[in-house]
């Protein structure tokens, strides 16, 4: 039986990478690719008739429409679902996060669980940010799967809502479906999250200043290796139903926060250390001012409160999985946050970002 792929939010940051992988890997007969907007992707998508973009909203039923028409059209074929395409913004408003997240992610089960497509794995693009922060008297780092859920924010809330919904699917329905719970992901063609902290360093706006408690850990990963673990998860027939949270060998805040600097030439002012309530202080004052001038803070504020955590994720469940498949040596191109990063500030070194 032809196989083939669904990849919705084509066009941002993670799901460009995800398009290129496909296109670049052969694992698939077709894809069909979604977004609001071609976006950055655009210049990946090809003229071949086994690969089409459409510009859909999930969040509507004319948008749903449109994509349960392409996926009628490919009835013979077995199918894959990477949803991708969400809002990723800690300081949207809740009804928006709640909308798109929650709304959208439950439209788009429906369709297809109605339409009675032959789902091979329904794949979700969750966080860490479910765990809120890290710091539950009943919970024990690094956190694995089993971490007590406390969001502290709206954007997590409609994370975990969506979640709720995708394993209700599952067991009610027997939807084949997988969690990915996500560290923070970085990689070339980002502006968002990890990639401010590198392009404020170069730019000299902002030292590697080394925030809040010393131990604190940064739970990262490559958006290339999120890819390679949801193309892997895909197919595994025990990631039925589970949740795995997908991130690399975890360093330091620290330790990242200081490679960071020396890649672009801005060393952290020796060992001081800026305590947490100083930047929560500064956040605040930022936002403020930035709402005067009728601008948009250079960081985003939730996002500035993330860095304070420890954000200690366990990759071993995904790993035993792996070992079990003899991919544990293979899965994560970039295990180590270095490699990653350095890679990574490489390219935007070429691409003169910085």
């Amino acid at each position: 039986m032809p196989h083939a792929l669904l990849i919705t939010g084509a066009s941002g940051f993670v799901g460009s990478h995800a398009v290129k992988y496909a296109l670049n890997n052969f694992f698939y007969d077709n894809i069909i690719a979604t977004d609001l907007r071609k976006g950055n992707g655009a210049s990946l998508y090809s003229n071949d008739t086994e690969f089409q973009f459409l510009q859909a909203d999930f969040t509507s039923p004319d948008g749903l429409a449109k994509i349960r028409s392409a996926m009628e059209n490919l009835r013979d074929y077995k199918f894959v679902i990477w949803h991708i395409g969400g809002l990723f913004n800690y300081s949207a408003s809740a009804s928006l996060l709640y909308k798109v997240n929650v709304i959208g992610t439950r439209n788009l089960m429906t369709m297809l669980q109605e339409s009675k497509f032959d789902i091979q794995r329904f794949i979700f693009w969750s966080g860490g940010v479910v765990y809120g922060d890290f710091n539950h008297p009943d919970g024990k780092l690094p956190a694995s799967e089993e971490y007590p859920i406390k969001p502290q924010d709206d954007y997590g809330w409609s994370k975990k809502s969506a979640e709720d919904w995708i394993l209700f699917y599952n067991r009610t329905f027997h939807l084949p479906t997988t969690i990915m719970r996500l560290g923070a992901i970085y990689g070339p063609n980002s502006r968002y999250g990890m990639a401010c902290a590198i392009l404020l360093n170069a730019s000299g706006q902002l030292a590697p200043l080394l925030v809040g408690d010393k131990e604190n850990m940064a739970g990262l990963i490559h958006a290339e290796d999120v890819v390679r673990v949801a193309d892997f998860l895909s197919w595994a027939e025990e990631a039925n139903g589970e949740i795995y949270n997908v991130v690399d060998n975890s360093r330091s805040v620290s330790e990242v926060a200081k490679f960071i600097g020396e890649q672009v030439h801005n060393k952290p002012f020796g060992g001081f250390r800026l305590p947490a309530w100083v930047l929560k202080t500064l956040i605040k004052l930022v936002t403020k001012r930035a709402k005067q001038l009728g601008g948009t803070p250079v960081i985003d504020p939730e996002l500035g409160k993330m860095t304070i955590i420890s954000s200690w994720m366990s990759n071993e469940k995904l790993m035993r999985l792996a070992k079990k498949h003899h991919q544990e040596a293979t899965l994560l191109r970039h295990p180590d946050s270095f490699t990653g990063l350095k890679e990574t500030i490489d390219w935007y070194k070429e691409e003169k970002w910085i």
